[in-house]
């Protein structure tokens, strides 16, 4: 890679860390319109980027075409992800899937949000790394930590979402749509957060959040 575009990627990983660093622990929740803010921030330094680069939907896994390729390709892994979880729960008795009407309803939101995490792990964290770095697994290690530091300071989802981070990073290269691997996200954290304890799971808050979690 030439040192211009090495450049560019990491300046591009640096704004975008300090933005959503910067809204997990300092901003969020300070004035109203401030998660509109994040969000528009999030994907216009996305954008940006692709623009950049001339990268196309399709390239970046935006797609449908392999939707049952991508499917088959996640589906040993996401099982796993599901079932050891309502597995662990089930043997500690500790399942609280309340509100089935609530969670029903809040669907929608759960996909885009998962969506949404996977576009940033993969389209943006683990390419751009894949540029500075120029090595697929140093680049997935990478992306993967990134991923897990937004969840600090709860130990549980440090371990869940570098190991996911990793996952999905491996996944996307053999067969990249992110729409699969954001309802695969959503599904996940849904049987996390209701299959095991919150002692454990502290309701999957991150940041300031976690402290103040009942």
């Amino acid at each position: 890679m030439n040192r211009p575009w090495h450049t560019t990627a990491l300046l591009e990983v640096t704004a975008m860390v300090a933005l959503l660093l910067s809204y997990i622990w300092g901003w969020q929740g300070f004035f109203r319109g401030g998660f509109l803010l994040v969000t528009a921030l999030y994907f216009a330094i996305g954008y940006v980027s692709h623009r950049r680069r001339g990268e196309t939907a399709r390239e970046l896994g935006l797609r449908f075409d392999n939707g049952w390729a991508a499917a088959r390709n996640a589906a040993v892994i996401v099982s796993v992800g599901l079932c050891v979880p309502l597995a662990v729960g089930a043997a500690l008795g500790t399942w609280h899937f309340h509100g089935w009407s609530s969670s029903l309803a809040g669907l929608p939101w759960g996909l885009a949000w998962g969506t949404a995490q996977q576009y940033g792990l993969l389209c943006f964290l683990y390419r751009r790394l894949l540029e500075i770095l120029d090595s697929p697994q140093a680049a997935t290690l990478g992306a993967a930590a990134i991923f897990a530091a937004f969840h600090v300071p709860n130990p549980f989802l440090l371990g869940v979402t570098f190991v996911a981070g990793l996952a999905s990073c491996t996944l996307y290269r053999r067969e990249p749509n992110v729409f699969v691997l954001g309802i695969a996200h959503a599904a996940i954290s849904f049987v996390l957060y209701g299959a095991l304890p919150r002692t454990v799971t502290h309701g999957l808050h991150v940041g300031p959040g976690y402290f103040t979690a009942h």
